[in-house]
């Protein structure tokens, strides 16, 4: 691999963010001469209809509309009249008060998946913007996996009467989901009915009365599990889930941090989808993340991509995006449904930069294998609620924090020569940084936003659609079996012989 750096920085920037590609050892010249042969003849029609609500989902016979839904005119972002600007304002102010008077005190978003990671990542990361900081405090907690785990953790520390839990499911049947909120059910009709709400009946309707939000785009299933409608919000079939935190699915972010920075990260979105559709190729962010991806996957071999952020609001990025790319690329079949025998999307993965130095680092410097990845991190951080001195110390740690990032990216890069094996550092690997001047709600919506964009791009150029993913399906009926089975031994403590040994063998230690 050509290891020169180039003598001047390669860079791109969109309203305050940075993206440096000099680490990835290719020249402007070769990446458009590569974007000449890679890209397909209607990319850019195919842009234009991603941009407008028009691109087809074509397995699932439907527009991809999740851009619109980050436009001034989404039900989401129509200022204080729309139901989902409502709904936060009342919990945020404590004026929605609980079945037995109480105001609600925390809110548990229960969604898996696209229901889950996107919204615990942005309220994660945008917390420090909430408005009205004077409001009724209220907690924001996430639980998304089966096993219950989160629950334990959960439970006890929330009160049924002053706990509201926002059901967050896009077809609301999702089983991972229900299986805690079938919980969440006995839990607060226990907790409602030691108060003195004493039928079974009654209770339940007023868990659901008071304490229950529904988001999904089935409107009839929220119905028909008895969510009153004042406290359903709907979102189209043609938003995917790991799309959709920028629609109503993104109510946990706005209770978290308030409908101002919800817009505010709306708008910083916003703002990437026109630079992306307007700026020139070397210039334009989602385009160049897109090109050095496909060139580093196809030319170079390098199947993976390691999500490395440098400041801890971002500390949810790798897993959001590997939801994002994995589940929108990770395919060997085209659109219209042909086997293909070619490369696809990269193996997403990575942490914490300044914990992965004490852990998988050693491994990124001197390790056999191929990687590339992208570092993130934030070069400046305000901090208003300390004193002078407790804000120096505070900026001198993102300091190092950012020193690091460099530093470690150059290693990467550039490696270091030793004839002792231990302190030889190979270097060659590519890497790509985003640089923010200073996070806020704009920066934040537009990296996500160029992050969802590259994907597009890489899905069109290998022929792919990038919106379904029927990969999963077959595990989740594999594992309804597999339920049923467990279930009707604990009943009769006997089960048919129908699975491989192993798995019989783990059925049979259950039973003893």
């Amino acid at each position: 691999m050509h290891k020169e750096l180039p003598k001047t920085a390669l860079q791109a920037t969109c309203n305050g963010l940075i993206y440096d590609w000099s680490y990835q050892f290719l020249t402007p010249e070769q990446l458009t001469e590569f974007a000449a042969k890679r890209l397909p003849e209607g990319f850019d029609v195919a842009r234009q209809q991603l941009l407008n609500g028009t691109y087809q989902n074509v397995s699932e016979k439907r527009d991809v509309s999740h851009v619109l839904s980050r436009s001034r005119h989404s039900v989401v972002s129509q200022g204080d009249q729309s139901k989902f600007a409502k709904i936060t304002r009342k919990l945020r102010s404590g004026q929605w008060l609980g079945a037995t008077g109480k105001p609600i005190t925390d809110i548990v978003n229960i969604g898996v998946g696209g229901s889950d990671l996107g919204p615990l990542m942005a309220s994660f990361a945008l917390k420090e913007f909430a408005t009205d900081i004077h409001h009724h405090h209220v907690d924001t907690h996430f639980v998304s996996s089966m096993d219950g785990g989160q629950l334990y953790a959960v439970l006890p520390i929330v009160d049924p009467e002053t706990t509201l839990f926002i059901i967050t499911s896009k077809s609301f049947g999702t089983i991972d989901t229900f299986a805690n909120v079938n919980t969440v059910k006995v839990w607060a009709e226990e907790g409602l009915s030691a108060q003195g709400i004493t039928e079974k009946g009654k209770t339940l309707h007023d868990w659901l009365e008071h304490h229950v939000i529904g988001v999904s785009a089935n409107t009839k299933k929220m119905t028909d599990y008895g969510i009153p409608p004042a406290h359903q919000l709907t979102f189209p079939e043609s938003i995917g889930g790991r799309f959709s935190m920028w629609s109503a699915i993104g109510l946990a972010i706005a209770t978290s941090c308030g409908v101002q920075v919800f817009e505010r990260m709306l708008e910083g979105a916003k703002l990437m989808d026109e630079h992306f559709a307007s700026a020139p190729l070397t210039e334009n962010i989602p385009m160049l993340m897109a090109l050095i991806g496909l060139y580093n996957r196809e030319q170079r071999g390098i199947n993976n991509v390691a999500i490395l952020p440098y400041d801890g609001r971002f500390r949810h990025l790798p897993s959001y995006l590997q939801q994002l790319d994995m589940e929108s690329n990770g395919k060997q079949y085209t659109a219209d449904g042909k086997a293909i025998n070619y490369p696809t999307g990269p193996i997403i993965w990575g942490g914490f930069g300044p914990n992965g130095q004490h852990a998988f680092f050693q491994h990124l410097h001197q390790g056999y294998d191929a990687f590339t990845a992208d570092f993130v991190c934030v070069l400046h951080r305000h901090t208003k609620q300390f004193s002078d001195k407790v804000r120096r110390s505070l900026s001198s740690q993102q300091d190092l924090s950012v020193a690091n990032c460099l530093a470690h990216r150059r290693l990467m890069a550039m490696g270091q020569k030793s004839d002792n094996p231990a302190e030889h550092y190979p270097g060659g690997h590519p890497s790509s940084l985003f640089a923010l001047k200073e996070l806020t709600p704009e920066s934040f919506g537009a990296i996500i936003a160029a992050y969802e964009h590259k994907v597009f791009t890489q899905g069109v150029a290998w022929g792919l659609n990038s919106f379904d993913q029927p990969g999963v399906e077959l595990g989740k009926k594999v594992a309804e079996s597999t339920y049923a089975a467990i279930a009707s031994s604990e009943k009769s403590g006997e089960h048919a012989a129908t699975f491989d040994a192993s798995t019989q063998a783990i059925l049979k230690w259950m039973n003893d």
